[in-house]
């Protein structure tokens, strides 16, 4: 019987082991997998003691001396614009602040956030304010260049609580009307006037008004939109004007200019409460108006187990419109197009999701390309060719290269329509749509006609009609850096003439060495190997 009873025992103590070890296992995998910064984003600033309070308010001042390196959107190159990491590698990476980009959701919820609409960086289709926060922050990221577009989306609030931590000064941008007293409000919430050193004009004269406001100048126009914070003798130009700060897109070099420290990483709070709770979704849902993503939930819950024909059945008329052309003006039927146009451009994404990589497929989602839909709302024109067009790049389609290639070619030779009306900004809105996806779905196809295309792309002139906007060239760059490119062809790039194609390909090669990158860069640009790496 003792010997039965110890048996007994053994196994016991080897099983109560095995649970252990399988919930240390659940646990570990639960943890690499969990945000790294944050759980949940408040919407109040947490407190502060008063003697933390006078430290920092010593340290602000001491830093508001200058000269002031803002970081755009955040370092972007270390995480995705307007996201709580990007704006700690900034600061990590020699920024003295960031610009931060401010709207509010449908249940009133302040976010950092650029665009009106969710589709460039999200899965998410409309328009920011006509979703909640929590839906917001339950969208799946855009890729770009096997990249996510988008991370999670911080709360204004949460963003005072990292500024407070990190000493950051700020730049606010308030793109949308109606917020300036809400952001007023955090801030003193936060005790936190002095972080502010430049607010826009647009939708903020009150709030530039204010009392507690000691706004700096910039020194020279912003040294991101063509790359020119990559250029240190750019650098120094602006360096050298009067004022008192610069923005950039990447503070490393900048901060080389200056003699500062290249990384000087610091700790902060990896868990954010949520402290007030935003309004339900159910108090929301009761507006008349058309809300994309209400429909988008709906066809979630219709085709969750739906077969491949049905998905394909959705894009397989399209508008009756001339390839490229301008839709006749809509009145009463908009909003039925707006949700064609959004079932199409769902259907195309669920399509890449699901990999339903048939000729069948391939062949309507190239159509959809050809023939996007143009609405006189820029939230939705050319929305269901640019998810067709990233759907083909997802489905590595290398035979949709072609269709892609004359996607771009016919709306860069469009050009801008004279008038400006609210239907040709639409339509303006469309085409670049439309080329940015098309771009992007290029650097997923590897083959010799997409590379030749981004090639031409990239040496086109600049500021012609038909040549790419700053964004295009740093795009192009991209996606042609994702081709079978030789270091010869990388030092080219790292010597463009175009500062715009130059500096982007110096950061692929400090970001993403590989031997042919970091050869190209010894053979182009030599200087920048010493600044610090993306980790």
């Amino acid at each position: 019987m003792t010997l039965v009873i110890g048996v007994l025992k053994f196994f016991l103590c080897v099983i109560t082991v095995l649970v252990a070890l399988d919930h240390s296992t659940h646990a570990a995998g639960f943890r690499k997998h969990r945000p790294t910064l944050v759980q949940e984003y408040l919407t109040t600033p947490s407190t502060e003691s008063p003697a933390a309070a006078e430290q920092r308010h010593q340290l602000v001042a001491a830093r508001r001396k200058g000269p002031l390196i803002m970081a755009h959107r955040g370092a972007t190159a270390f995480a995705p614009e307007n996201t709580l990491e990007a704006y700690a590698a900034a600061m990590d990476h020699g920024a003295d602040g960031c610009e931060i980009d401010i709207r509010r959701t449908a249940d009133g919820v302040l976010v950092l956030f650029h665009d009106e609409t969710l589709d460039r960086i999200t899965e998410g289709f409309g328009t920011l304010d006509s979703i909640t926060f929590r839906e917001l922050e339950s969208l799946r990221p855009q890729t770009a260049h096997g990249r996510p577009q988008a991370g999670l989306v911080p709360t204004f609030a949460a963003l005072l609580d990292l500024a407070r931590e990190r000493i950051m000064l700020l730049h606010l941008d308030l793109k949308v009307p109606g917020i300036e007293d809400e952001v007023a409000r955090l801030l003193d919430a936060a005790d936190a006037w002095d972080h502010v050193v430049f607010v826009n004009e647009t939708n903020a004269a009150r709030l530039r008004q204010h009392p507690k406001l000691r706004l700096l100048r910039y020194k020279a126009p912003g040294l991101y939109e063509w790359r020119h914070d990559i250029d240190p003798d750019a650098v120094a130009r602006a360096l050298d004007q009067p004022g008192d700060m610069i923005l950039v897109d990447d503070p490393r070099v900048a901060a080389m200019v200056l003699g500062r420290k290249l990384y000087s990483p610091m700790p902060f709070s990896k868990v954010f409460r949520l402290t007030a709770r935003p309004e339900s979704q159910q108090q929301l849902s009761q507006s008349n108006c058309f809300v994309p993503m209400t429909l988008v939930r709906e066809l979630q819950e219709s085709f969750a187990e739906s077969r491949p024909q049905d998905l394909l059945r959705l894009i397989e008329f399209s508008p009756g419109t001339r390839e490229g052309g301008l839709a006749e003006p809509i009145a009463h039927n908009s909003d039925e197009l707006a949700r064609r146009t959004v079932k199409r451009a769902w259907a195309a994404q669920q399509i890449a999701i699901r990999g339903l990589r048939s000729d069948s497929a391939i062949a309507r989602l190239e159509r959809l390309v050809r023939f996007p839909s143009w609405h006189t709302n820029d939230c939705y024109t050319a929305l269901d060719g640019a998810a067709a067009a990233r759907a083909l790049g997802k489905l590595r389609a290398t035979s949709s290269a072609r269709c892609l290639i004359q996607a771009c070619q016919h709306q860069l030779a469009f050009g801008s329509l004279a008038e400006d009306s609210a239907t040709n900004i639409a339509h303006a809105v469309g085409q670049h749509r439309l080329v940015l996806a098309a771009v992007q779905a290029l650097s997923d196809l590897k083959c010799a006609q997409a590379k030749r295309f981004l090639k031409h792309c990239v040496d086109a002139e600049p500021n012609r009609p038909s040549s790419p906007s700053p964004m295009l060239f740093k795009e192009a760059t991209l996606a042609l850096m994702r081709q079978k490119v030789t270091w010869d062809e990388i030092a080219a790039l790292a010597r463009h003439q175009n500062p715009a194609v130059r500096g982007t390909a110096i950061l692929e090669c400090i970001d993403h060495p590989g031997e042919e990158r970091l050869q190209g860069l010894r053979n182009a640009a030599p200087w920048a190997l010493a600044l610090t790496r993306k980790r």
